[in-house]
């Protein structure tokens, strides 16, 4: 749906850049999972990217810049990265050395195989998808990669679920290499239980699927067929951030996206398209999330 919202023109330069992704995008949705070796460019430039696709990103040399979810990101030598389904990506530069291996899941093969991984959907990398890897990390990761991309070239006997355990083993080795290395978000420090993390990855779906339809806690509690007490009680001990605070999250994302890519639509236009009952209404929400009305918010982007 979001995707949607965003002006034709971000299909039609993705595709005359011919970025590797673009090009075995047949492949992937064949496959389940592809591994793209020698990438030394992001897919699109200046303009916004959401992909229907899980990508694990090994970065072996140089940098790119750009934004996740509006975040200013750096993509360092030795980085690794988790993009979970519908994130949006922007890219602003890379280096000439730039070089990363991708690993490349589909939605529906991910769909398949979640209830078999050890980690799953984390809100982990959710909210910060990148991290730096040591020498010795780094040469770990590699390995399994290589891996991953040859038996995903070969045809053998139960072959998804040696790539699903091979996908395990990365999920497993990138969770316990990101607690060693950093500190992360309270609430996010590798302690997740399995339920809570079920109850999330379930409620992040839906909010993709719905955050058109209802910015309320209940309405995705009663999705979930829990109550909004409960609900709130086990999102908020999974991830440190309240279930209401994620909804406003990925709305605003979503706003600040049209407001600074959208430049042909009005406020009230893009309040339309999110819903809102009128420009008042959204604009209160958007102040209240991001301190900022949504017109200040995209003249800081236009004066620049």
């Amino acid at each position: 749906m979001y995707a949607k919202l965003l002006t034709t023109k971000q299909n039609t330069v993705h595709k005359n850049l011919q970025h590797p992704l673009e090009l075995v995008e047949a492949e992937i949705e064949k496959q389940g999972i592809v591994v793209i070796e020698g990438v030394n460019r992001m897919p699109v430039y200046h303009e916004p990217y959401v992909s229907p696709h899980m990508v694990a990103v090994l970065n072996h040399q140089g940098y790119s810049k750009g934004e996740y979810d509006l975040r200013p990101v750096h993509f360092g030598p030795h980085d690794f990265s988790v993009v979970y389904p519908n994130h949006t990506i922007s890219a602003e530069e890379s280096s000439d050395d730039y070089l990363v291996t991708l690993v490349v899941i589909s939605k529906q093969f991910f769909e398949e195989i979640k209830h078999r991984l050890t980690y799953g959907a984390t809100p982990f990398f959710h909210s910060n998808p990148l991290f730096r890897l040591s020498d010795e990390q780094y040469a770990c990761m590699l390995d399994i990669v290589k891996l991953l991309k040859s038996v995903s070239m070969v045809e053998i006997d139960r072959k998804k679920d040696i790539l699903t355990d091979l996908i395990d083993v990365l999920s497993q080795l990138a969770r316990s290499f990101r607690v060693k290395t950093e500190v992360g978000p309270p609430g996010l420090s590798g302690k997740e239980s399995t339920t809570g993390r079920t109850y999330f990855y379930q409620f992040y779906d839906l909010l993709v699927e719905h955050y058109l339809e209802s910015r309320e806690v209940a309405f995705y509690a009663n999705k979930l067929c829990v109550s909004p007490k409960y609900f709130g009680f086990i999102i908020k001990q999974e991830t440190g951030i309240g279930a209401g605070q994620w909804i406003a999250w990925y709305t605003i994302i979503r706003a600040k996206a049209l407001l600074r890519h959208r430049t042909d639509l009005s406020v009230q236009q893009i309040s339309n398209l999110l819903n809102f009952p009128d420009a008042s209404s959204f604009s209160r929400y958007f102040r209240q999330n991001s301190g900022m009305t949504a017109k200040d918010y995209r003249e800081q982007y236009i004066n620049r």
